[in-house]
């Protein structure tokens, strides 16, 4: 279908133009209400000539939405409901970075296209992106895609929750490169003792900053350090990812501490955390160091799920995990 201009309306699959301004008459009553609001933004226009504007742009599907575009997502940004789903799409405890890592990325290309990729929703597109990248162990993919984060969220006020998620993933980024991370991760602790967040959200990401300064302990051979930081966690169960995070460390720090029955245990949790939350790729670390607790040939059939689940996942960062695990066992 071609718009009055000739061009085609880049209609797809996906939130377009046309949902965008179908949810705002929905919202405010009228495409001339929708106007109306828009009027302070563009001095010098009449009603009557916005409301053409807003028509042609509905016909517009995914594609540019030009300086009317603009205009509409300056003054009303996209739905809360969308906002919600990309969000979720961004999230690294989100159930969303346990699905196949192809359908994950078909997904964000997906949602990647006007009016959301030049909305301030983009920055949940572009931690999503980065998320993906880890999986696949691009980390110079993951790298471009963090610095766009980070160019989306200056001068947004708010958005707590996309600061620390993109502080958390610089910092696991930097890890991966083997740069210097504890300043990286006293920057996102510093920015979480701060943040408005659910407590949910203020759970998870707090068990994710713990995980990832006891890996640094756990990697300078301080495991009772690491120990020590999981057993500071709350003991009520919040969320799931949180509750898994919890338990796995605690597993790995008691299996570290000749407690391999309090390990097991603890390691059996964590899989029922997981998988209560539908969590499959933390399910198979879990099962993973189930397999180490266990040891061979106890653990094969834990480390032989894993690597089913890994390989269906399409996760090259999983696999690479249980590849290092067999060749330990070896």
């Amino acid at each position: 279908m071609a718009d009055e201009g000739g061009q085609d309306s880049g209609q797809a699959a996906g939130f377009t133009w046309g949902d965008l301004l179908a949810a705002l008459i929905e919202e405010h009553g009228t495409l001339a209400a929708v106007a109306w609001k828009l009027i302070e933004q563009a001095p010098g226009d009449d009603v009557a000539s916005i409301e053409r504007a807003l028509r042609r742009l509905r016909r517009r599907g995914q594609l540019d939405g030009g300086i009317w575009g603009q205009r509409l997502l300056r003054v009303f940004g996209v739905p809360t409901s969308v906002e919600s789903r990309v969000r979720w799409m961004g999230l690294y405890h989100s159930p969303f970075g346990d699905l196949p890592l192809p359908l994950c990325v078909d997904q964000l290309r997906l949602w990647d296209r006007p009016p959301v990729s030049t909305s301030r929703a983009r920055v949940w597109l572009h931690l999503g992106h980065a998320s993906c990248a880890l999986r696949a162990r691009g980390l110079d993919e993951a790298s471009a895609q963090l610095t766009k984060a980070s160019a989306a969220l200056a001068g947004l006020a708010g958005h707590d929750d996309a600061r620390v998620e993109l502080a958390l993933v610089q910092a696991y980024a930097t890890s991966q490169r083997g740069e210097p991370v504890h300043p990286a991760l006293d920057a996102a602790q510093k920015m979480l003792a701060t943040a408005t967040l659910a407590p949910a959200d203020a759970a998870c990401f707090h068990a994710r900053l713990l995980d990832q300064r006891a890996y640094q302990c756990n990697r300078a051979g301080e495991h009772a350090a690491a120990l020590a930081l999981f057993e500071a966690l709350p003991t009520i169960d919040v969320h799931p990812f949180a509750s898994y995070r919890r338990d796995a460390g605690l597993a790995f720090g008691y299996l570290r501490a000749g407690r391999p029955d309090e390990a097991l245990r603890l390691a059996l949790r964590a899989c029922e955390h997981a998988g209560d939350g539908g969590y499959t790729r933390l399910r198979a670390m879990g099962l993973l160091l189930v397999a180490r607790i266990q040891g061979s040939p106890a653990g094969d059939g834990a480390r032989a799920r894993a690597h089913a689940i890994a390989g269906r996942l399409g996760d090259h960062e999983l696999l690479a995990r249980v590849e290092r695990q067999q060749r330990r066992e070896a």
